[in-house]
Formats: C-alpha cells, sequence, structure tokens
C-alpha cells in the first residue's frame, strides 16, 4: 500500500478483518488450521519464534503496510493485541490546516 491512501482504504482495516487476516496468515507459517488459533492465547503458546514472527511482520506490511515495530515481542502478544496494533498504525491521522 502506498504511504498516501485514502481514508476509506485505512478504515476498511477492522479489528476483526486484521485478525482474520493474521490467523490465515498464522496458520499458514504455523501449518494449522487457522480456526484452531484462538485469539486470546499469547501467540508464543502455539510456538511462535523470531523467524515465525519476522515473517508474520513481513506478511502483514505486504498486505496493508503496517510497519509493526513490536516484531521481536510478538510471541507475549495475542491475534487480537496484534490486530489493535495493526489498525492503530493504520488509524487515519487527523488533517492539519
Amino acid at each position: 500500500m502506498s504511504a498516501v491512501q485514502s481514508t476509506a482504504a485505512r478504515e476498511a482495516f477492522t479489528r476483526e478483518a486484521v485478525t482474520d487476516r493474521l490467523r490465515q496468515l498464522l496458520g499458514e507459517l504455523l501449518e494449522m488450521e487457522p480456526s484452531d488459533l484462538d485469539d486470546e492465547v499469547p501467540l508464543s503458546a502455539f510456538g511462535i519464534d523470531s523467524m515465525t514472527s519476522s515473517v508474520l511482520v513481513s506478511g502483514v506490511e505486504k498486505w496493508c503496510g503496517a510497519q509493526l515495530e513490536s516484531a521481536g515481542a510478538l510471541g507475549s502478544l495475542t491475534l487480537t493485541e496484534v490486530a489493535d496494533e495493526v489498525v492503530a498504525l493504520l488509524r487515519p491521522l487527523p488533517e492539519r490546516n
């Protein structure tokens, strides 16, 4: 996604949409069914390591352009918490006059 994106495009990334995409990405990486990944369980419980975290962060950036800074600490976060971070990064900035 380009650095200049419309407000509508940014608003399309809801918590639910981002959580679903994260679940799909992580399921592929861990060779698990996305439905087996609980949104409220720390990612470390699924065996995520620094390499998997890096690949997940890269996948998120390719998908929506969000650059997560917590790649090293993803294991302690839940899917919901990572989704919240992505949504916050994509939230439209207030217009300046």
